[in-house]
């Protein structure tokens, strides 16, 4: 059990999410009993001449029915986007769209962002150029995914399929702008832990109703938003003492309740307040001293000057599946219902909006590559791609 006091101090500090290049054509083919799908490795260069590099994984059985891209994240991934899986083992998060897609025969296609390249050092397994990973602002990242589309369009088998775009919090806004600007070139968007506001919005929530969200959902028992002495002394009975935090501390407003005003007023009232006044410097210094990501510099204003993903989702006429986990402490689950009530007064029937209520803002991925249980959200997922690409 994570004792109060750590989970404290891991929520309230709420973090904002989730090689070389070889021969343009050159594949490589599993070994007997491994994975059943072949990878080309594609190098590109993006619309401003830098070079990027790309994977495309191919089914074994021949020609695939559709294409799958998932589109560069905040943090920029790298192509494998390899992870600690505990102490002695990684797992590469895009392994588990290459292994069930191929199966589906849909190919799969991830690229690495600007500046970013595979490293071997843990946690995050990369390497960063500054200079070139500092022009990574959302015009360029989304014009990076244009690039992407144009690579990868080249390649035997790629040509006329359908291709749909996938992302993850940052990106699935980046899908849906990309979409937007090349609606010829994309059939379909499957988004998960949804930028569903405008980022000022969406790092507030994080710094305040986001950063309570775990704690009242293991303490909070008639989820009244609010903790009540009793509530928390109960969920803390099997706890050693030493590690417990006095609800008196946690109270800071004396009102006989732990709240998230209680929480704005112990840690985050500095980044509200620089939300409120765009005090850039003080949340890039938040970024570079207590996120679990790196982002480049001006993100935030970037940010908060740009439309929403309504902007781009609103000029669309294709499938788009939205999928949220209700234990989402990065982007509200409230602002998607918002979306999905803008969809439906705008008449969009081709757009799905899909809840659950025990997963968060990776829809609870990390289960997948610990026991190899694939959660509801990453099965409705498939599903989504499975029911809207074509069938042959």
């Amino acid at each position: 059990m994570i004792s109060p006091r750590n989970l404290i101090c891991i929520i309230i500090t709420a973090v904002i999410m989730t090689s070389s290049a070889a021969s343009e054509e050159q594949t490589k083919k599993p070994a007997e009993n491994s994975k059943q799908y072949r990878t080309v490795k594609i190098p590109f260069k993006s619309h401003d001449g830098y070079r990027m590099f790309g994977k495309l994984i191919l089914p074994l059985s021949g020609k695939p029915k559709g294409l799958v891209i998932y589109v560069q994240t905040a943090e920029g991934a790298t192509v494998d986007m390899k992870r600690m899986k505990n102490a002695n083992e990684t797992f590469n998060y895009y392994d588990i769209y290459r292994e069930k897609l191929s199966k589906m025969n849909i190919a799969f296609f991830s690229y690495q962002g600007r500046g970013i390249k595979m490293g071997k050092e843990p946690p995050r397994f990369e390497n960063i150029d500054w200079d070139i990973y500092n022009t990574s602002t959302l015009e360029n990242k989304v014009r990076d995914a244009v690039s992407a589309i144009e690579a990868v369009r080249k390649k035997k088998y790629i040509n006329s399929v359908p291709i749909f775009l996938m992302g993850a919090s940052e990106s699935t806004l980046l899908a849906a702008e990309t979409a937007a600007r090349v609606p010829e070139q994309v059939s379909g968007l499957v988004l998960y832990g949804v930028l569903s506001t405008n980022l000022r919005e969406t790092f507030r929530y994080i710094m305040t109703d986001g950063a309570f969200l775990p704690l009242r959902n293991h303490f909070d028992k008639d989820m009244d938003n609010r903790i009540t002495k009793d509530e928390y002394e109960q969920g803390t009975k099997d706890t050693p003492a030493n590690t417990i935090t006095p609800f008196k501390t946690l109270d800071a407003d004396e009102d006989g309740y732990f709240t998230t005003a209680d929480i704005i007023k112990l840690r985050t009232k500095v980044y509200v307040d620089a939300v409120d006044n765009n005090d850039f410097k003080v949340l890039q210094n938040w970024a570079k001293t207590s996120a679990a990501v790196v982002i480049p510099k001006d993100w935030f204003s970037d940010h908060f000057e740009h439309k929403t993903i309504w902007e781009f989702l609103s000029k669309l006429d294709i499938p788009i599946g939205c999928f949220h986990g209700a234990l989402d402490a990065m982007t509200p689950i409230d602002g998607l219902r918002k979306l999905e009530a803008k969809a439906q007064r705008a008449e969009k029937t081709k757009m799905e909006f899909h809840y659950f209520d025990d997963l968060d803002h990776s829809l609870n991925i990390i289960n997948y590559f610990k026991n190899g249980e694939l959660p509801d959200g990453h099965k409705a997922i498939f599903s989504f791609i499975e029911k809207h690409m074509p069938k042959k």
